[in-house]
């Protein structure tokens, strides 16, 4: 196991997160996966920014929501 993925276990040991349910097999192949990764991360750091331009929320992602995006480069979810 690579230290990203322990520090990932961690996280979910310490936070009690659980991931959302598995994307259907196409979207969990190499090439798409990453391509899905990139579209999601794109989105959420736009729901942050907007978010953040009114006062509200993080620096950025929330934890969770980079949680899930490691999680989906990985084929996990």
């Amino acid at each position: 196991m690579t230290p990203d993925e322990q520090a990932w276990y961690e996280d979910r040991q310490r936070h009690g997160w659980v991931l959302p349910r598995k994307a259907v097999w196409p979207l969990r192949l190499p090439g798409i996966r990453w391509v899905r990764a990139l579209i999601v991360n794109i989105r959420i750091h736009r729901q942050a920014d907007a978010w953040a331009s009114i006062g509200i929320g993080f620096q950025g992602p929330a934890p969770y929501d980079r949680w899930v995006v490691y999680a989906i480069t990985r084929g996990w979810c």
